[in-house]
């Protein structure tokens, strides 16, 4: 499925995700895997200090996203004309600095698997292109499981899309 994310706009249009409530577990792993493909569209240009920011791609909350959450987010590296993957995380209403995981290429499918593990503390981010590259981030926070709902496709943080960004994905 192909999403539009238009010009001067934070989500999609029209607005195809709706948040689902997911019962973070105790004792299990849990769990997302989704494919995505990047298109030139999605190179964009700022023109100032907010081109380092990162949008955000999916992921889960445990409560409120902005307490604790944990989701995959990208950039465009305009530079090497790639797309830059990140883990992003708010522990405990503190965003975490994101760490860099791998840089992919345009117009290929790229499979993401997001991982929690609350008894062992822990994150998995995997990204598997052409290869599989996984970064481990342990997590020291209150609340390890409840209550969540899933989350979406986000340009930004304070800019919108300076142009019309397509981004196609398939649910695993």
């Amino acid at each position: 499925m192909k999403i539009k994310i238009r010009k001067n706009k934070h989500y999609p249009f029209p607005y195809f995700f709706i948040p689902i409530p997911k019962w973070i577990s105790k004792n299990k792993i849990t769990s997302m895997k989704r494919r995505y493909w990047f298109d030139e569209s999605c190179l964009y240009d700022l023109h100032d200090e907010d081109q380092l920011d990162i949008n955000k791609l999916f992921g889960f909350s445990i409560g409120w996203h902005h307490n604790t959450s944990f989701r995959f987010g990208w950039r465009a590296n305009l530079i090497d004309k790639k797309i830059e993957i990140f883990a992003y995380e708010y522990q405990d209403k503190i965003r975490q600095k994101p760490i860099f995981i791998d840089s992919v290429e345009l117009n290929n499918w790229v499979t993401f698997e997001l991982s929690y593990l609350s008894s062992k503390n822990f994150v998995r981010y995997s990204v598997m292109d052409k290869k599989r590259i996984t970064r481990y981030n342990p997590v020291n926070i209150k609340k390890k499981n409840g209550l969540g709902y899933t989350l979406g496709l986000y340009f930004g943080g304070n800019k919108k899309a300076p142009q019309d960004i397509h981004i196609s994905i398939e649910k695993k």
